[in-house]
């Protein structure tokens, strides 16, 4: 539920406009029957690499990792499903091997060297070859192998500390670069390069070095062809064959990941001939062989269409039809939810408008299937609920009449949600609770919480449940109107599909809400919010998504926004809005934006009690 700020910082500036966020709805039963099977297929390896089956075992790490991207799960869903996955996978890759010159000095090479190599590197710390790494830690160890807590390395790779950061005066290594570092290290810190005195990254075994020695010819398509690489050939890579030929172990030294590597022969020979179906091994595997060799295992089977488009598309000479023969071949297949997207941007107004009629009812009918409804419309938004029709059209004026201060306050021309937004209103507590009960996986409804909004990307599913609470005024819940207010806004926030924090979406909410800030119910607010925070033990946690329970968001952001509007003003925190839609991590976002680390920000945010 919301509230707002009190009237002194009602008036945001026009740069608020570009606030972009979206709600995530719950995990399709679709989603979690697929990371059901992703996780089940994780727990298989701690088996292959016992059994030294490294390159499977880093391929259903890859797998699960890009699938996991491709679904674009909101970052502060709550599922039992998705926590068995990620966990499953957290523990997949942490006992996957990690390489120092495959994995670990690249990283070093990107982000280190500029400071720490040659005879004048800072603090007497080089880290450009290994044989200079070996001596200086006997000297004066800063990796301790088995021991990442007690390593100076991962301490300062890692730390949100700015000032004890390391690359110095940068952002921060990626997470993921930070914990590849920490794991190299809990393996026994191992050098695994053949010349510890060569600079680090340089030594290869001699297949890949006689590899590296080839240079590739890539043949750009010019429209003569029947076949496209990118329609015809890349679609069934991408789904069947990257599961094993991608990353720094694909199968048979034979990788997929872009086009280039799709014309680079593997170790068993020459994969590919453009224009030599005859001599290209890659034709026997998938079409000539008996039985075919591969996809291998038990995995999907070509169909034989796509395997004689493979032949006639090597006998055209190969041609490329994308734009970029480095990029990822998985670009250029779209996911599905990006042909979800491509549907729906195909669609006209008035069938996208129908859809979300049929979508209103569909959700009322397996919410509420015994209860009778009404709907309104207006030009914005499509009322829906148990409740009389004159009280349906009077909450429907009042809607839309918050969305057009809304569109004249930050300048919005056109509909802020195509097809209009959905409002549900129940007369009843229990029937909005079936909301979260029935669409959001039995999503617990807090008390104090009266309503709450779910916008996804591309506006696919937008609607508003709430409770019909009344018009009077209580300390336990904001009336009718003002709920309704405080949720248009967020609504109005989150309509572009972009994610931001809660706090920040509900400290929105707040500010629009149009409650009296004299009211009983506002007025407790500051009072729940440090209740919330007296138990917070890591201060940069404070400006993540999901550390507060759902009762608590709406008070801590209010105290919260309020802080950083009284430190910054309107504009910083229009520039971390930015930093948060492209980084989708708080404490980088805060760093960027105020220059100093989120834990020191969240310790002077506590200190000042809000």
């Amino acid at each position: 539920m919301m509230m707002r700020f009190a009237t002194s910082i009602l008036c945001l500036s026009v740069l608020l406009f570009v606030f972009t966020a979206s709600v995530t709805a719950a995990l399709s039963p679709e989603v979690k029957e697929e990371l059901s099977a992703l996780t089940k297929e994780l727990k298989t390896v701690t088996s292959l690499i016992r059994k030294k089956q490294v390159d499977e075992a880093r391929a259903l790490v890859q797998k699960a990792t890009d699938r996991f991207k491709e679904l674009k799960i909101d970052e502060g869903e709550r599922d039992r499903t998705l926590s068995a996955f990620q966990t499953s996978l957290k523990r997949a890759t942490g006992q996957l091997p990690v390489s120092f010159e495959q994995h670990v000095a690249p990283i070093f090479k990107d982000n280190c060297l500029g400071c720490h190599s040659g005879n004048n590197a800072r603090a007497d710390l080089r880290l450009d070859t290994f044989a200079a790494i070996q001596a200086r830690n006997q000297a004066k160890p800063f990796i301790v192998p088995r021991a990442p807590a007690r390593s100076l390395l991962y301490a300062r790779v890692s730390t949100q500390n700015a000032q004890l950061r390391m690359p110095k005066n940068r952002p921060g290594l990626d997470v993921a670069d930070a914990e590849t570092i920490g794991r190299w290290i809990l393996q026994g810190a191992r050098y695994d390069g053949t010349d510890a005195s060569a600079p680090i990254g340089s030594s290869m075994t001699a297949s890949a070095e006689a590899k590296q020695k080839v240079k590739v010819k890539v043949v750009m398509a010019d429209g003569s062809e029947t076949v496209s690489f990118r329609k015809d050939i890349a679609p069934w890579m991408v789904n069947v064959c990257m599961n094993c030929h991608t990353g720094d172990n694909a199968r048979n030294g034979y990788r997929l990941t872009t086009f280039e590597d799709v014309l680079t022969d593997g170790e068993t020979g020459s994969t590919i001939v453009p224009g030599d179906p005859d001599s290209s091994y890659i034709v026997d595997l998938v079409l000539r062989q008996d039985p075919l060799k591969m996809p291998a295992g038990n995995q999907t089977r070509l169909k034989r269409s796509q395997a004689k488009l493979l032949e006639k598309w090597i006998k055209e000479g190969a041609h490329f039809d994308g734009t970029d023969p480095k990029a990822s071949i998985r670009s250029l297949v779209p996911t599905a939810a990006e042909l979800a997207s491509q549907a729906l941007a195909s669609m006209s107004t008035e069938d996208f408008q129908q859809r979300r009629r049929a979508q209103a009812d569909s959700f009322w009918k397996q919410v509420n299937p015994r209860e009778e409804s009404n709907s309104v419309e207006t030009k914005d938004l499509i009322v829906y609920g148990n409740i009389a029709e004159s009280r349906l059209q009077e909450l429907a004026d009042a809607g839309q009449a918050q969305v057009a201060v809304l569109a004249d306050k930050y300048k919005l021309k056109g509909t802020p949600w195509r097809g209009r937004l959905i409002v549900f209103a129940t007369k009843a507590r229990f029937g909005y609770e079936e909301f979260n009960t029935v669409l959001r996986n039995n999503r617990r409804t807090p008390r104090g919480v009266s309503g709450h909004v779910v916008v996804t990307a591309n506006v696919d599913t937008a609607y508003i449940a709430m409770h019909d609470v009344g018009d009077a005024a209580s300390t336990d819940s904001l009336a009718t109107k003002p709920l309704l207010n405080a949720m248009i806004a967020q609504a109005f926030l989150t309509r572009n599909g972009q994610s931001i924090p809660d706090w920040l979406q509900q400290g929105f909410g707040i500010l629009e809400c149009g409650e009296n800030p004299d009211s009983k119910y506002l007025k407790q607010i500051p009072l729940l919010a440090r209740s919330a925070i007296t138990s917070i033990s890591n201060p940069a946690t404070l400006f993540d998504n999901g550390t507060f329970a759902p009762g608590e968001v709406d008070a801590v952001g209010y105290l919260l926004t309020r802080f950083l509007i009284n430190r910054g003003g309107i504009a910083k925190l229009n520039q971390l809005i930015g930093q948060l839609q492209t980084s989708r991590n708080a404490g980088q976002a805060v760093q960027q934006t105020y220059g100093t680390s989120a834990a020191d920000l969240g310790r002077v945010f506590l200190q000042s009690g809000g």
